[in-house]
C-alpha cells in the first residue's frame, strides 16, 4: 500500500513537472515568435516609409555617380520590388486574423403564427452563437501563415536580389560600351595616322597606292563599329532607367570606371554560403514549416469543434394579464459539438497534408542540388574571367603593343609590310577590348554568386 502511495505520488510530480515544462517550453515559443512578428512589422513600417518618401522627387544623376548611388534608387523605387513586398506585408497582416475565432453568428426569428404559451404568444426570438474549435486548431492555422508570410518575406528578398544583380549587370554593361567606344576611337585615331603615313610614302614613290587602300579599309570598318556603339547607347541606358524607374528623359552618363575584386574564391566555402543563405532556399523552408503546421492542422480538424450560443424569445402578454410569469421573456442557453465521423475523409485529409509536407521537403532538397550545380558553373566563369584578365592585361595587352610598334618600325624602316602594321593593330584592339569584357564578365558573375548567396562576398571573405 506505501509502495503504491509513494509510486503514486512520483508520477504525480513527474507529470506535474512535465506539464509545467510543456507550458513554459510554449510559453517561450510564443514570446519568441511574437518577437520575430514585431521585428518583421518593424522593418515593414521603415520600408513602407521610405518607399513612399523615394516617389516624391526624381533623382538627378552625373559623371559623378556611383554605382552604389544607383542601387539606392532602384531600391526604392522598382515597382517589381514594391509588388513583392507588398505580397509580403498582405501575408503578414493575414497571420495577424489567421488564428482568430470565427465571427459569432447573430439570428433573428419572426413567429408568423405565434407560438401560444401560459405565460403568452411568442412572437420575435433573437440568438448569438459561437464556435469552438478544437483546442491547437486555432494555432495551427496562425502558425501555416506566419509561416507562408515568412516564405512571402524571403520572395521579397529574393526579388531585391535579384533587382541589384540587374543593375549591377546592366551598369557593367554600360562601362563595357563606353570603353568599346573609347578604345575604338583611340584606334581610330591611330588608324588615321597609319593611313597619313601610308599617304606621305605613296606620295614620294616609297610604296604602292595598295597600302593606302588597306588602312582605309580598316578606317571604314572601325567607323562602322564605332556608329554601331553609338547606336547602343539608348537602348542601354534605356535598360538602366527601367530598373531605376525614373523618366525617359532622365540623363545617365557612361561609367568610366567600375570597382572590381580580384580575389579568388575557394568553391566549398561559397557552395556551403550559398546554400544557407540563398532567399529562395530559405522562402521554400518556410513553406516546408507551413506544411509542417498544416499537418498539425488535418488531424486537430478530425476531432470535434464546439458551439455555444444564447437565445432570448420575445412573449407576448398572456390572455389572462394577472397570470403570474405573464409577458416574461425566457433566456435560453445551448451548447453543440460537431461529429466528425466521415472517418474516410479525415484520413484523405491527414494524407494530402502529409503528402504536401513531403512535397515541401523534396523540392528544397532539389533546389539545393540545383544551386550547387549553378554555383559550380557561376565560380568556373569567374575563375576563368579572372584568369583571362589578368593573362590579357599584364601579359599579352603589353606584348601586343611592343608587336605594333615594333611592326610601325619596320615599316618605317622599309623592311616590313603595311599589312604587318594592320595586323598588328587589329591584334591591339582586340586584346584591349577583351581585357574590358573580362573585367566585366568578372564584376557580373561576382554579382551574380551575392545574389544567389544574399549577401556581400567582400564581408564574407574579410570573416
Amino acid at each position: 500500500m506505501r509502495s503504491t502511495l509513494r509510486y503514486s505520488r512520483r508520477t504525480e510530480g513527474k507529470l506535474i513537472t512535465a506539464i509545467i515544462l510543456s507550458v513554459g517550453l510554449l510559453v517561450f515559443v510564443g514570446e519568441a515568435r511574437a518577437n520575430e512578428k514585431k521585428a518583421f512589422e518593424s522593418e515593414a513600417d521603415s520600408l513602407s516609409r521610405s518607399f513612399d518618401i523615394a516617389g516624391e522627387t526624381v533623382p538627378v544623376f552625373d559623371s559623378t555617380t556611383t554605382l552604389d548611388e544607383y542601387l539606392v534608387t532602384a531600391m526604392k523605387r522598382n515597382p517589381g520590388l514594391r509588388s513583392a513586398f507588398n505580397h509580403w506585408v498582405a501575408d503578414l497582416k493575414k497571420s495577424d486574423y489567421a488564428g482568430a475565432l470565427p465571427d459569432p453568428m447573430f439570428s433573428f426569428a419572426y413567429f408568423v403564427e405565434n407560438v401560444e404559451t401560459r405565460v403568452g404568444p411568442q412572437e420575435e426570438r433573437f440568438g448569438l452563437r459561437q464556435s469552438f474549435p478544437w483546442f491547437g486548431t486555432l494555432g495551427a492555422k496562425k502558425d501555416m501563415a506566419f509561416a507562408m508570410s515568412q516564405a512571402s518575406y524571403q520572395q521579397y528578398q529574393k526579388v531585391r536580389f535579384r533587382l541589384a544583380f540587374e543593375v549591377k549587370a546592366a551598369y557593367y554593361d554600360y562601362y563595357y560600351l563606353g570603353q568599346d567606344l573609347q578604345i575604338t576611337r583611340d584606334n581610330l585615331e591611330l588608324l588615321k595616322f597609319w593611313e597619313s603615313v601610308a599617304q606621305a610614302k605613296y606620295k614620294v614613290g616609297l610604296k604602292q597606292h595598295p597600302d593606302v587602300i588597306k588602312a582605309q579599309v580598316e578606317l571604314g570598318k572601325l567607323e562602322d563599329h564605332l556608329n554601331t556603339l553609338h547606336d547602343q547607347i539608348s537602348p542601354k541606358a534605356a535598360r538602366l532607367r527601367s530598373l531605376l524607374n525614373v523618366p525617359d528623359d532622365t540623363a545617365l552618363p557612361i561609367p568610366s570606371e567600375i570597382t572590381i575584386e580580384e580575389a579568388a574564391l575557394e568553391r566549398d566555402a561559397v557552395t556551403n554560403l550559398i546554400v544557407a543563405n540563398n532567399p529562395g532556399i530559405k522562402a521554400l523552408n518556410a513553406v516546408k514549416e507551413s506544411a509542417r503546421a498544416s499537418e498539425r492542422l488535418a488531424g486537430k480538424q478530425a476531432l470535434p469543434s464546439f458551439s455555444l450560443g444564447v437565445d432570448y424569445i420575445v412573449t407576448g402578454e398572456a390572455i389572462n394579464p394577472d397570470l403570474p410569469g405573464s409577458g416574461k421573456d425566457p433566456w435560453t442557453i445551448g451548447a453543440s459539438m460537431s461529429l466528425p465521423i466521415w472517418f474516410g475523409k479525415n484520413s484523405a485529409r491527414k494524407k494530402e497534408a502529409r503528402a504536401k509536407y513531403r512535397a515541401a521537403e523534396y523540392s528544397v532538397h532539389d533546389a539545393k542540388n540545383r544551386l550547387t550545380e549553378v554555383t559550380a558553373q557561376l565560380l568556373y566563369e569567374y575563375g576563368d574571367a579572372l584568369r583571362k584578365m589578368s593573362l590579357y592585361r599584364d601579359g599579352l595587352v603589353p606584348k601586343a603593343q611592343q608587336s605594333l610598334n615594333t611592326s610601325y618600325s619596320a615599316y618605317q624602316a622599309g623592311e616590313a609590310d603595311f599589312l604587318n602594321v594592320l595586323d598588328a593593330q587589329r591584334q591591339l584592339l582586340n586584346f584591349q577590348l577583351t581585357v574590358v569584357r573580362e573585367t566585366t564578365r568578372l564584376a557580373t558573375k561576382r554579382a551574380q554568386l551575392e545574389m544567389l548567396s544574399g549577401t556581400d562576398l567582400n564581408e564574407y571573405l574579410q570573416n
